[in-house]
């Protein structure tokens, strides 16, 4: 039997990149900072400036 994938797909609506704790903002976001302090920073990101084409990506593996 196969494993199934082990992932999360986080997509915060108007958030910018500076708005999260780890990066320097005054917003408490504990959960994303214990990912960053893990390791994980996701940096790569690119969003559309509105969340519709950025939610229409991540589902359908497609860019807008």
């Amino acid at each position: 039997m196969k494993k199934k994938p082990n992932f999360v797909i986080i997509l915060a609506d108007d958030l910018g990149f500076s708005d999260i704790g780890c990066f320097g903002c005054h917003i408490e976001t504990p959960n994303l900072d214990k990912l960053a302090a893990g390791g994980i920073r996701l940096t790569q990101f690119t969003n559309t400036a509105r969340c519709s084409p950025s939610r229409a990506s991540l589902l359908t593996g497609l860019h807008h």
